[in-house]
């Protein structure tokens, strides 16, 4: 055996490597009490004292940090100090990230040892998990601006895409809830299908505006003219496919865009699918499509209610539409209206159909906010943000030309007005996105439903005097 001296020595040397690692090191004994942690633990943490912990209960140590704000939303301290440490009393391996308030992101693992106790290591992995997300950025903006060169002509379903994509994503969770098609519904898989299917209409940039934007019904040729849009936006997806290597928002887009007008028992088109050999996407994607056009304006109808819309899909299930689909997606719609931050009301009228319009599906936005957020779902809550974003724009914007055409006064700073929540918005997504973080909080949906509340009731009353009528615009 060594002597005493050459254990000293190793003892001394691996302690001086552990101290040089760029990975952070915590080390707890069988009783949860912490033996040891390196430089890069402390400087990962912010922490100060290389002995600060050293002999002290891991719980303390988590009741430490909870009180200087190192996790997001902990609620009640001893409920999030006992789940913390409920694995570790288990002899569980873990595997996570967590993302500090300073936008770190940290990958660690904890391990137990043999003899008892805990290794913890942490690694810093910010710019990777920030490179990722401008990846998935980047491919979402390419999305989106492609479904928005098919959608720009008409100004009543120019964010028809973004209003069904969330949808589509809370369809998909709540199969996977349920226990559904559990060989496809995988986190991937439900977050690639929300973004994918904003591609579901991309090839009506391709349809004359004659048939688009008609306001009376097609006739017979006109219909089989429009239906055209499936193959096209097959054909525009696959090709942007190959050229971005194998993209599966692109993927899933072709396979959306070409099914999602298949019928369940066979009646639909272009192929004539039935049950499941229409892809599961495409079933979703039907029943979301159809209810956002139900509940929207177009050119030849005024929107429906939601309890309309619901009735006719009930009605459509087992013909049009796969009946569990429609089950799960009945039950989201449900789950909506039980949060409601802000209800419309005549007060908020301003005298004109699409603002009013406008202003009751900014009000849903939130509202669908709310309750995404209510049900703890990340990825539903980043796709409603993005909406939120989107909506916001495109409504401010039809908004200041009505103010511009009627000659209200004041449009520059009502323009300085909706320029401010917008960027107040996008910097809420940002810090959503980068720092990981998995819910709003009580604050930001408190000041989305003041403002907007306060904002209809208040500065967008004061150009109602200016309006020729109520259906100007």
């Amino acid at each position: 055996m060594p002597g005493t001296d050459g254990l000293a020595a190793a003892d001394a040397g691996l302690a001086e490597a552990m101290e040089a690692m760029d990975q952070g090191f915590l080390w707890l004994d069988e009783k949860l009490v912490v033996r040891g942690h390196n430089q890069a633990y402390r400087r990962l943490l912010g922490l100060d004292g290389a002995q600060q912990f050293i002999g002290r209960p891991y719980a303390e140590v988590i009741r430490i940090l909870l009180k200087r704000g190192e996790f997001f939303d902990a609620g009640n301290h001893d409920v999030f100090v006992a789940e913390r440490l409920k694995p570790l009393e288990k002899g569980e391996t873990r595997h996570f990230e967590r993302v500090r308030p300073n936008g770190t992101v940290l990958r660690i693992s904890a391990v137990p040892l043999q003899s008892g106790g805990y290794v913890y290591t942490f690694l810093d992995v910010t710019r990777e998990t920030r490179s990722l997300e401008e990846v998935r950025r980047n491919g979402k903006s390419t999305v989106v601006a492609m479904a928005n060169f098919a959608e720009h002509r008409d100004k009543d379903t120019g964010v028809h895409v973004l209003r069904v994509a969330p949808l589509v994503g809370q369809t998909a969770r709540e199969l996977q809830r349920r226990g559904s098609f559990p060989a496809i519904l995988d986190e991937t898989f439900i977050e690639h299908i929300a973004t994918a299917s904003i591609l579901h209409d991309v090839g009506k940039i391709t349809t004359p505006d004659r048939i688009l934007l008609k306001a009376g019904p097609l006739t017979d040729e006109e219909r089989e003219i429009i239906k055209l849009h499936t193959a096209v936006g097959t054909q525009l997806l696959k090709q942007a496919n190959l050229m971005m290597g194998d993209s599966r928002y692109m993927q899933l887009g072709a396979e959306i865009a070409h099914t999602h007008h298949e019928w369940f028992d066979g009646n639909g088109y272009p192929n004539g699918l039935s049950g499941d050999a229409i892809p599961l996407a495409g079933r979703i994607c039907a029943v979301a499509d159809v209810f956002d056009a139900l509940t929207s304006r177009r050119p030849y109808k005024e929107p429906w209610s939601a309890a309309r819309a619901v009735d006719l899909i009930r009605q459509q299930s087992g013909t049009q539409f796969d009946p569990m689909v429609v089950e799960a997606f009945v039950d989201v719609i449900r789950e909506r209206e039980t949060v409601s931050l802000v209800q419309w009301s005549d007060s908020m009228s301003v005298g004109n159909t699409h603002i009013d319009e406008q202003h009751m599906i900014l009000i849903d936005t939130i509202n669908q906010l709310a309750s995404a957020e209510a049900q703890n779902d990340r990825n539903v809550v980043a796709m409603i943000i993005d909406e939120l974003v989107g909506y916001a724009a495109f409504h401010f914007h039809f908004e200041e030309q009505l103010m511009e055409s009627c000659g209200y006064a004041q449009l520059d700073s009502h323009r300085r007005i909706h320029q401010g929540f917008v960027h107040w918005v996008s910097n809420v997504r940002e810090e959503f996105s980068y720092h990981r973080r998995t819910q709003l909080g009580e604050r930001i949906l408190g000041f989305l439903r003041d403002w907007l509340r306060d904002h209809i009731l208040g500065e967008d009353q004061l150009y109602r005097p200016f309006l020729p009528n109520k259906d100007a615009g």
